[in-house]
């Protein structure tokens, strides 16, 4: 799994900017740096940031200190970014910070963590001059997996403390400490997720698993619940279940293949008990059946079928 770690401070501009140009500057580097947000910088004192971030395949860890006031994610980036993770974030600043994101507003104290979804806008705001937070983007589907009803948290103030805290303190450590990541990034995602989703909830047979340090079996479980939703999609591969649980293409080959088959054995099996369900219960051509299940190629759907059920398609039809 690639480690790419990025860092952008206003101590790497030309110090004889005046304090306009200095913000215009950075704000221009910022949207190359992440593409996040907008921020506002405050007027009562000169603009000043500092700006860390490690990207771990789909995961990312961040953190923010400078003299603004709000921190704003528009339609523009939603549109461009086409970024639909999670985002949890935390206050690590000294005032409590108002919050707004999807139609809801709330205030998030000093310690306190928001969980936002980046296919949405989102707006924050404090009366401090100073803003300090630190953040986490997680892999959406593997998320959904292992907790259910999750979308339920998004835009809802998060109490500090247990996991979730824990999971936002490993992150301020590795932001510190950047170059751990390169040695250990996988686990770090890893990691990172589970604690994650056992502080939003993970369903309990996960949440135990986690706990009795089973993540392979976390893992597994993520990895087969994204494969069964998305297998119909034509061109589905490991690459792209893969970065879907946050996990390397190799971790993932070796989790399926422990549990017994590889990614195109169940991708194939899927796809295929799902055509001969359709069959059985439904008109219309064999050929729409078929790429409805993932199958771009009709003579290998037909082979497949043949030599999994023991007649073809149509001879299935109805039974």
């Amino acid at each position: 799994m690639s480690v790419i770690r990025k860092s952008l401070s206003t101590e790497m501009l030309p110090q004889d900017l005046s304090d306009r140009q200095r913000f215009i500057r950075f704000a221009e580097l910022f949207e190359h740096f992440s593409n996040t947000g907008e921020l506002d910088p405050a007027s009562d004192v000169p603009f000043r940031a500092t700006m860390n971030s490690i990207h771990i395949g789909t995961t990312m860890l961040g953190r923010c200190d400078g003299s603004f006031v709000t921190v704003r994610r528009e339609k523009r980036q939603v549109i461009e970014t086409g970024d639909d993770r999670f985002c949890l974030a935390r206050n690590t600043g000294d005032l409590p910070s108002q919050v707004i994101h999807r139609g809801r507003e709330f205030t998030m104290r000093p310690g306190a963590m928001v969980l936002l979804k980046l296919d949405e806008p989102f707006f924050a705001a404090d009366g401090a001059s100073q803003k300090r937070f630190t953040n986490v983007h997680l892999p959406v589907d593997t998320l959904r997996a292992m907790v259910a009803d999750i979308d339920d948290l998004v835009g809802c103030e998060l109490e500090p403390g247990g996991a979730l805290s824990l999971a936002m303190d490993y992150s301020d450590l590795l932001l510190r400490n950047p170059t751990a990541a390169d040695e250990a990034g996988m686990a770090i995602a890893g990691h990172l997720l589970d604690l994650a989703a056992i502080g939003l909830g993970a369903r309990s047979d996960i949440a135990t698993a986690a706990r009795r340090g089973g993540l392979r079996v976390v893992r597994l479980k993520a990895v087969l619940s994204i494969l069964e939703a998305r297998f119909h999609e034509p061109g589905f591969s490991a690459q792209k279940l893969a970065a879907a649980a946050g996990l390397s293409e190799r971790y993932v080959n070796e989790l399926l293949f422990e549990a017994g088959a590889s990614f195109t054995t169940r991708l194939t099996e899927l796809r295929l008990r799902k055509a001969a369900d359709l069959l059985a219960h439904r008109e219309g051509r064999i050929s729409d059946i078929a790429f409805a299940c993932g199958f771009n190629d009709l003579s290998y759907f037909n082979r497949c079928f043949r030599r999994r059920f023991g007649l073809t398609p149509t001879a299935a039809r109805g039974k």
